[in-house]
């Protein structure tokens, strides 16, 4: 079971219908796009609050949780906000380069910080909605939605080949670090190489089990 499972698993609203869980997320994502910028760093908040305190977590693993989609958001905004221009005006900082200037675009800047704030509350939208709802609610709830099976499906195969990557990953990378094969740059190299090359292997060795499985089972083609 992945992490986030035991999480949602023992959240405290668990029990709750998912299709009031689906809604909420819906509306909490129209207004992480629509509300003013000072409203949406409250609704952050609160979402961030709703999440500790139903998914049973602490405000440290919450943050731990951004860091990643935290640093890509970083990259984005100072990609966003740098610019070049001739003429200093408009830049809250510049530099000179060459004919022009470097620097930080006061209009870019606006744009830039509501672009944050509605990506960290789709994000906190996200996690409140994940942490609250198990993996099996998630497929009742897109059944209800009438989608198609061919996407549910899609979705139930590739979140049951996460937990066979990471077995597998887990399995090799053991039995490598007990050959004491990441004790130096070189052998750590070759080892990383061995592990994704074992691991390629060994999934589509699990993907033709699962097949013969299947058609012992009498397989018809659908797993729902």
């Amino acid at each position: 079971m992945l992490l986030i499972d035991k999480y949602a698993y023992r959240s405290r609203w668990v029990h709750v219908p998912p299709v009031y869980k689906g809604w909420f997320y819906l509306v909490t994502l129209i207004l992480a796009l629509t509300l003013p910028v000072v409203y949406q760093w409250g609704l952050f908040l609160l979402l961030m609050l709703l999440t500790c305190v139903g998914g049973r977590i602490t405000l440290r693993q919450y943050l731990r949780w951004l860091r990643l989609p935290a640093g890509f958001l970083l990259f984005s905004i100072i990609a966003m906000v740098l610019t070049y221009h001739q003429q200093p005006d408009g830049l809250i900082i510049s530099l000179p380069v060459a004919d022009g200037f470097f620097g930080v675009s006061r209009e870019l800047w606006g744009m830039a910080e509501q672009t944050l704030i509605r990506c960290l509350c789709s994000i906190a939208a996200t996690y409140c909605f994940v942490v609250s709802t198990p993996f099996n609610q998630c497929i009742r709830l897109l059944k209800a939605t009438r989608l198609p099976m061919v996407l549910v499906e899609q979705m139930l195969l590739t979140y049951r080949f996460i937990f066979i990557l990471i077995e597998e990953a887990h399995a090799i990378f053991t039995a490598q670090t007990l050959r004491f094969g990441y004790i130096r740059r070189r052998n750590w190299l070759k080892s990383l190489a061995q592990l994704a090359a074992m691991l390629l292997q060994r999934v589509l060795v699990r993907h033709q089990q699962m097949k013969a499985s299947l058609f012992v089972k009498l397989y018809q083609g659908e797993f729902l």
